[in-house]
């Protein structure tokens, strides 16, 4: 791809990257109850990846890309330490809204002490996938 991106070329290119970033989220999820990580951790069921619940993460995992195109062009040189960060504020945002939003209180904890580890470990490959995809996409410095 050529070099020079607009803005809003980057923002889409990191959209997609973000769902992709998603979907890794979803089969780490499938990959930790598969080895029994999830089971130590009380969670009983891996995220589905039948439709219409894998396109949660999906269109999540594509807006949390959104932000992550915003400053790609500011952090290419060191775009894969960002990207390795960059999970943490969607798991912030897990952590503090969407957890209790669905009864499971602040970091998950009501669903039991295992709960906020696993979010974590979940959510881990989600900001180092979009910053590997992204680059793949973008190609040269944008």
């Amino acid at each position: 791809m050529a070099t020079g991106l607009i803005l809003r070329q980057r923002v889409a290119i990191c959209f997609a990257a973000g769902v992709a970033g998603g979907l890794s989220v979803v089969l780490c999820s499938q990959l930790l109850f598969g080895i029994g990580v999830s089971g130590m951790l009380g969670v009983q069921a891996p995220a589905g990846l039948d439709p219409p619940g894998v396109y949660r993460p999906l269109l999540w995992g594509g807006l949390w890309g959104i932000p992550f195109g915003l400053v790609v062009k500011m952090v290419w040189d060191r775009l894969y330490v960002f990207g390795l960060i960059y999970f943490i504020a969607p798991v912030i945002a897990l952590y503090t809204v969407f957890a209790p939003m669905h009864g499971m209180g602040f970091f998950g904890a009501e669903a039991g002490p295992g709960m906020p580890v696993y979010l974590m470990l979940v959510n881990v490959p989600y900001g180092i996938v979009t910053a590997v995809v992204a680059r793949l996409l973008i190609g040269g410095k944008p």
